[in-house]
């Protein structure tokens, strides 16, 4: 049984910290431990049974973040945060680690849908620096970067007074891109319905294509989110659609998640390779299943979808009318949580088995503070070993007002999911390697008697000389990145080439990841 426990935006994924838990600037190091090297190698994981070949004794657990203990991190506590239906702070956004510190993007889902920017030493601790960009009652010592009265490059013959935006995801380009370009926002804008671009020096200060508000990126409406996808060097946007394919969500099991992506290096040239959505509900989910969204990050040459399950259900029959929505979802719990699906293509996904949360809603009992919808941000960002997760949260869908506010969830370093042992050994064997040292970089956690040791065999599954588990130095404790070694401290020669596997002995141990040397 499962338990739940040009190269761009890779900066998106960065983040280190110091002893004394400061942020640091980035390096190629923390940029790449999240997606890794654009060719490989890549940390083995165990979301799927690729990396296997033979197992026993071990199970396969699926891991939920923890949220942090003092969420939520980010409240309304500005007068411009605390007006309108749904007040509050809310993560239809991006944070990074950028300049030293993490940067946030979020909106406020006022009468006019504002979003705003905030600042991190640490992940825990957020400020709201004064831009002076945004006029709010008369002042602009506030921290608003775009709101209906900002400069949104809109045709004259297009122009509506309630133009404004309802999304906004910053990402950051690195190497050789022209100074004002340096930071890119994808966006779904109002009157008219687009999905827009903007270009940006700082990630404050934005000018917008102008020919995205006569002809927007990509099909689809408000709940679409980006991310970007470095082993092919273009982005990609999730997009709420049917998940019968049609574009007034007829019949089938309601929403669901299609997808778009850009052309390598030009952000404004899009195109939508499937026409209906890559995940939809199925027979192992319950009948008020649909999908919101499912913001995609890069993850060690695979994809991870932060998938947005609303539970809710949806009408069979017939076109679309609000009443026939809510008459459907009457009895059903209308809340929105987080589950993981992960892909090597970005079509073909793959879900957990059992459905569980990976974020999960707070007490309803309790009234906590996300107890009836989650929403994340677009990828998470590494913080020391961990993997930290921000995302917006209220009490419930429909309350009026709808309080919102951000929260913390944290994974370890590749945590998603891992081969457990007990008290009983188990062990498996991996699929063949490329070894050319025998060095395996281990990502594991043990019980106070538990340990890894592993041995090197041939294709045939007969030990190397000199590399079986006898052999093997012992692992215990808990570590992401340890390095498994031998008492022989090299191949030789005539063993360095050919394909090899290792066997690996787990006793009261969790082996999260694992990379040959």
């Amino acid at each position: 049984m499962s338990k739940f426990v040009s190269l761009m935006s890779l900066v998106l994924t960065a983040g280190l910290v110091c002893g004394t838990g400061q942020v640091i600037a980035e390096s190629k190091t923390s940029v790449d431990r999240m997606a890794g090297p654009v060719n490989g190698p890549w940390r083995r994981l165990f979301l799927d049974a690729m990396v296997v070949e033979e197992s026993q004794g071990l199970e396969r657990v699926f891991h939920a973040a923890k949220k942090h203990e003092q969420n939520p991190v980010l409240i309304a506590d500005q007068p411009w945060e605390k007006t309108g239906r749904y007040p509050g702070p809310y993560l239809y956004g991006s944070v990074m680690s950028d300049q030293g510190k993490l940067r946030m993007w979020y909106r406020c889902y006022t009468p006019q849908e504002i979003f705003c920017y905030a600042e991190s030493e640490d992940g825990f601790h957020w400020t709201k620096p004064e831009l002076g960009l945004y006029e709010h009652n008369g002042s602009t010592s506030n921290n608003i970067f775009l709101g209906p009265k900002s400069d949104l490059s809109v045709p004259a013959d297009l122009k509506d007074p309630l133009s404004r935006f309802h999304t906004a995801m910053v990402f950051k380009q690195p190497g050789d891109v022209p100074a004002d370009q340096r930071y890119l926002l994808f966006g779904y804008m109002l009157r008219p319905s687009r999905h827009r671009v903007a270009f940006s020096a700082d990630g404050l200060r934005w000018n917008f294509a102008t020919e995205t508000a006569r002809k927007g990126l990509i099909p689809g409406g408000d709940a679409t989110t980006y991310g970007y996808d470095p082993y092919s060097q273009r982005y990609i946007a999730m997009r709420k659609t049917g998940s019968s394919g049609l574009a007034g969500h007829r019949g089938g099991r309601g929403r669901a998640v299609g997808i778009s992506w850009s052309k390598p290096g030009n952000v404004l040239d899009w195109t939508t390779p499937v026409s209906g959505p890559v995940l939809v509900p199925d027979d192992l989910d319950p009948d008020a299943t649909q999908f919101y969204n499912g913001p995609v990050f890069a993850y060690q040459g695979m994809y991870i979808s932060q998938l947005w399950v609303f539970h809710a259900r949806w009408f069979k029959e017939g076109p679309y009318t609000d009443q026939k929505m809510a008459e459907a979802e009457k009895g059903s719990p209308v809340t929105t949580d987080v589950q993981l699906a992960w892909s090597w293509d970005l079509i073909n996904w793959t879900r957990t088995p059992e459905r569980k949360p990976f974020i999960a809603l707070g007490d309803r009992e309790q009234n906590e503070f996300d107890c009836g919808s989650i929403h994340t941000a677009v990828a998470p960002v590494v913080v020391g070993d961990e993997l930290f997760f921000y995302y917006g949260a209220a009490r419930g869908r429909y309350l009026n007002p709808r309080h919102h506010s951000i929260g913390l969830a944290k994974l370890r370093l590749d945590g998603f999911c891992s081969l457990q042992a007990d008290n009983e050994e188990g062990w498996f064997i991996s699929r063949r390697e490329s070894l050319k040292q025998p060095v395996v970089t281990i990502n594991a956690r043990t019980g106070h008697r538990g340990s890894v040791v592993a041995e090197i065999l041939d294709r045939h599954n007969e030990v190397l000389p000199g590399f079986s588990r006898e052999e093997c130095i012992p692992f215990s404790g808990d570590a992401v990145a340890h390095e498994l070694k031998w008492q022989t401290k090299s191949l030789p020669p005539d063993l360095m080439e050919g394909d090899k596997k290792i066997r690996f002995f787990l006793k009261d141990a969790d082996l999260y990841s694992y990379l040959p040397h």
